[in-house]
């Protein structure tokens, strides 16, 4: 168990390491930003500490961290992830956050896209090109520039 988490602790230290400096304002200013999106959130695991992740589906990276986090259920215990997709413009993602925000079963779709490998061709509605949108506001003000980009809520 410990080495999971220590494998995660590494994986999100080196994913953000350059955001020392912004550390003072991630828990003042950024955690306003979040309650804004909240309501858009996927959430996976059911622990009492709030960790908010953004996530592009088809991003190796994102997908490596979601795939630790399935196969270690102390981490679904201990944390509760409310998981944001971001895309990333270059892995042209658009249809598979459609999917999942399309979908009555929006973890379960999450999950196959990202896990499984599945193929989904859908488009955007409009109430789901919203939330796209009013994640990407939150995600520039929190200057989000990699997958997974974890914020932990004190």
């Amino acid at each position: 168990m410990f080495k999971y988490l220590f494998l995660l602790y590494l994986l999100v230290v080196s994913l953000n390491a350059n955001t020392h400096s912004r550390e003072a304002h991630l828990y003042t200013n950024d955690i306003k930003e979040l309650a804004l999106i909240k309501k858009d959130a996927i959430y996976y695991g059911y622990g009492e500490r709030l960790i908010h992740v953004f996530l592009d589906p088809l991003c190796p990276y994102s997908r490596k961290f979601l795939q630790t986090l399935t196969e270690n259920e102390l981490m679904l215990q201990k944390y509760r992830y409310a998981i944001y997709l971001y895309s990333i413009p270059r892995l042209k993602s658009t249809q598979s956050v459609a999917a999942v925000y399309e979908s009555q079963t929006p973890l379960e779709t999450l999950l196959e896209i990202m896990l499984q490998d599945a193929k989904y061709k859908n488009l955007l509605s409009y109430v789901s090109q919203k939330k796209v949108e009013a994640i990407a506001t939150v995600a520039k003000k929190l200057d989000v520039n990699k997958r997974p980009f974890l914020v932990v809520e004190e």
